[in-house]
């Protein structure tokens, strides 16, 4: 049988399974089973995935061999959908067992930072839960909190040291005064805050003057690997300090300019389920990335190092003779170097957790009895559900790393979106109606507001709370203020995720996961924002919340607006992690 029509066999079927009700929860939310062209994954592919060689229930799948050559763009989505099924199959005896590939023996749990900056590799041991933290949200490219401008600009914040002064603020006028003057702020119909000062006096800042971060949207084929849109010029992280008055934040840069961001944007940002339960993350590392990083000795690397990931099979050959020098055999040195992270809940929070992923582990607890201030107090086994999976690797020419993601289809809705089907385009209007856990039913937002903060020894909020999140950027593209504008990278992700979905067992939970999109740059150089391409407005609700914009066509970050280079510190954690013994 053709591959066409091998692909719209399977997908036919999953069409039927969805008139049925199977497994989708809302109609914004469904993967659609009528693309018509982009990217669909023969059945005789995805069967080569699995180690059998068949599609089977909770199947064993192989990595990806990522010392091939991807073709642009299906090839990429290809890899990560290959990667997430490799990734949360049952851990095989040959890994030493385990809940699932990624917390087997041959990949480690990265710590987070201690007192010194340091992380470590925390081995993997079946039969043991494993350890999650609570994350305030993204790093910016030097490892500091970030909030994101109106116009797309990353915007990292320093901690402040004990006894610091406030930050000055420059008015229109060119003045300096002490940011100790702002005694008041309000929220203004259009949007935007005023600063008062004690008398109630409008005072009138001078506001940072930031053009809007456009990134070109490509359809990029095999014979056309080089994108043919104009981009405008990528600006990179500013630094700010944070003046907090009544509650809510104000960033300020170096200059004393107010920088202007969603009202109450928080950095540290700390996401809540409507339910009120709390989500823990976790980063995990393959052998490769482990024994590599351990290769470089015990000093921190340095931000303009050019050590870089490996990327072929020569480079990780040499990976696997240290670390067998070191008594350890990488199993899947073809996978290459590999790092995840992803998010969880608390599985008794969920109404339906054998639709999830599960894994026991061990996560903090708060003190809860101040609303707006949760204090740690201990930690507990839980089990967790996993809601989203960042899935990151160097490939063949991409020491960048080539960036992917998944999400469970109960998170959150979608944004307006359109595709190509086989009957002509088609739009999905937002619809924000269903069984969300991090969405009230019906919602109209604010969406992706920052209610809550991680202080460090504290969550704090007003209170402490959810708020409605909203899928801004549903594939991973921006739209330009027109869903047909990203229709066609919307089809191939679609595409790819709607082949896979309807070939995998109806059993199968990783059914109920699916991929938003991949980004990676041309060439495997460093990024610039020129050259980002796939869905390079990539964006999961459960870990980028706060800085992907509330509509399909605002400015957001993406994966490159924090991870600015093609050698190792590409990856927040390579530089500072401890070698293993």
């Amino acid at each position: 049988m053709p591959l066409r029509s091998e692909v719209q066999q399977a997908l036919r079927g999953a069409a039927l399974l969805a008139a049925l009700g199977v497994a989708q929860t809302a109609a914004a939310q469904a993967v659609p089973t009528d693309a018509a062209g982009g990217c669909p994954i023969s059945p005789a592919t995805v069967a080569s995935f699995f180690e059998s060689g068949t599609v089977t229930l909770n199947g064993v799948v192989k990595p990806a061999d990522s010392t091939v050559a991807l073709a642009p763009n299906c090839g990429f989505f290809q890899w990560t959908e290959q990667m997430f099924l490799w990734l949360t199959s049952p851990a095989p005896a040959t890994y030493g067992g385990g809940s699932h590939v990624m917390f087997s023996p041959q990949f480690y749990t990265v710590s987070p930072e201690d007192s010194s900056g340091r992380r470590s590799f925390i081995p993997n041991s079946p039969g043991r839960p494993i350890n999650m933290f609570l994350r305030a949200m993204e790093l910016g490219p030097h490892g500091l909190p970030i909030v994101m401008a109106r116009t797309g600009q990353i915007v990292e914040v320093p901690h402040e040291m004990p006894g610091q002064k406030p930050p000055s603020i420059r008015l229109g006028n060119g003045k300096l005064i002490p940011g100790t003057q702002v005694q008041n702020v309000r929220k203004t119909e259009q949007g935007t805050l005023e600063l008062l000062d004690a008398r109630g006096k409008l005072l009138a800042p001078k506001v940072l003057k930031l053009a809007p971060i456009v990134r070109q949207r490509a359809l990029l084929s095999a014979d056309r690997p080089v994108p043919v849109v104009p981009v405008k010029a990528f600006t990179s992280a500013i630094q700010a300090r944070k003046l907090v008055v009544k509650g809510i934040p104000i960033f300020i840069d170096p200059a004393g300019n107010v920088i202007d961001v969603e009202p109450g944007q928080a950095d540290s940002g700390v996401l809540i389920s409507q339910n009120g339960s709390l989500i823990y993350y976790i980063i995990a590392v393959n052998d490769v990335f482990a024994f590599h990083r351990t290769m470089q000795g015990a000093a921190v690397i340095p931000g303009n190092t050019n050590i870089a990931f490996p990327t072929s099979m020569a480079d990780v050959n040499a990976v696997v003779s240290f670390a067998a020098s070191k008594g350890h055999t990488i199993q899947d040195p073809k996978a290459l170097a590999i790092e995840t992270k992803s998010s969880w809940m608390d599985a008794s929070k969920v109404p339906n957790p054998n639709d999830y992923i599960q894994v026991e582990a061990v996560v903090p607890t708060f003190d809860k009895s101040n609303p707006n201030n949760w204090v740690p107090n201990g930690q507990t086994t839980l089990t967790l559900v996993m809601l989203g999976l960042h899935v990151v690797g160097s490939t063949s020419g991409h020491g960048e790393m080539v960036w992917g993601t998944f999400e469970h289809e109960g998170n959150a809705p979608n944004a307006t979106y359109a595709y190509n089907s086989t009957s002509g385009m088609k739009t999905v209007a937002q619809n924000t109606s269903g069984n969300w856990l991090f969405t009230p039913s019906g919602s109209s937002g604010p969406f992706n507001a920052t209610n809550n903060s991680w202080t460090g020894t504290a969550i704090t909020g007003t209170p402490v709370g959810p708020s409605p999140v909203l899928r801004a950027k549903p594939w991973g593209s921006n739209d330009g203020g027109n869903p047909a504008n990203a229709a066609g990278l919307n089809t191939q992700v679609i595409s790819a995720n709607a082949s896979v979905i309807s070939q995998l067992n109806a059993a199968d939970v990783r059914r109920q996961y699916f991929q938003l999109g991949t980004t990676w740059t041309i060439g495997g150089a460093p990024p610039s924002g020129g050259n980002e391409v796939g869905t390079n407005h990539l964006a999961n609700a459960t870990m980028e919340t706060f800085v992907q914009g509330t509509t399909p066509s605002a400015p957001s970050a993406n994966c490159f607006s924090c991870h600015t280079t093609n050698k190792v510190p590409v990856s927040h954690v390579y530089p500072r992690l401890t070698p293993l013994p």
